[in-house]
């Protein structure tokens, strides 16, 4: 079984099953409500459609999407996938190459977890706006979602790695972070959903304003802080793949 082979049999015992189809159908029923009790009457008198609404949008699905990634990730280091491992792979496999495997497979079933309340949002603001110009929401993706993504993608397989059982308190932990206000509780650096940022500078910018159109800009230190978590979460995952364990 060579490497595409095995990637692709990774992605398919993740998307095609129940567990997966029950956690996406919550996703979109989150997703749903989201758009049509939130997101439809804009963020402080914003259009439904601007980039301050949208982003919050971002933050209101993301807890639930990366919820679901740590979630699947406990099937990686459960007894059954331990047991199987050596019967799935016909030839000798490494286990910098095995985690390097899991982790693709992850990243590309990131991507298609967060595609769908993505591709909603789309469908929505077309048919209930028609309203288009989606290229403007694309670099609020990246920034709001990757890396907080690659942050905890690298906490988990670390978790993980040491007990299975870390991961099921790991859920509850970044789901309740990514839902409430954080900002009287952590400080800055630890704020891996961007919502300092968020409160801080929109109600600043939007309460009092005197035109209808603001501007949304991120700011450098924003920038640099979500590079850190990209920094971070990268050397978890080398970490993870170079770390030898008991056979």
């Amino acid at each position: 079984m060579n490497n595409i082979n095995l990637l692709k049999y990774e992605i398919k015992t993740t998307i095609i099953s129940k567990k997966y189809l029950y956690m996406i159908l919550i996703l979109m029923a989150f997703t749903y409500d989201s758009l049509t009790r939130l997101v439809i009457s804009g963020y402080y008198g914003t259009a439904p459609f601007s980039e301050w609404t949208y982003t919050l949008f971002i933050q209101l699905i993301s807890p639930l999407v990366m919820s679901i990634m740590i979630f699947i990730m406990t099937s990686i280091f459960n007894e059954k996938e331990l047991r199987a491992r050596k019967i799935l792979f016909s030839a000798p496999i490494s286990q910098s190459k095995y985690y390097i495997l899991k982790i693709a497979g992850l990243v590309i079933t990131f991507i298609l977890t967060a595609l769908v309340p993505i591709v909603m949002s789309f469908i929505y603001y077309k048919v209930l706006f028609n309203y288009s110009q989606f290229i403007n929401f694309g670099k609020y993706i990246i920034w709001f979602f990757i890396p907080t993504f690659i942050f905890l993608l690298g906490v988990s397989m670390v978790l993980g790695k040491t007990s299975s059982k870390l991961l099921y308190g790991l859920i509850p932990i970044v789901f309740l972070l990514g839902s409430i206000n954080t900002r009287s509780i952590l400080p800055l650096w630890l704020d891996i959903f961007g919502q300092h940022f968020f409160d801080i500078s929109t109600f600043a910018e939007l309460i009092g304003r005197k035109s209808q159109v603001i501007p949304f800009n991120l700011p450098n230190h924003f920038i640099y802080s979500r590079l850190i978590f990209i920094f971070l979460g990268v050397i978890l995952l080398i970490y993870t793949c170079l770390k030898r364990e008991k056979e």
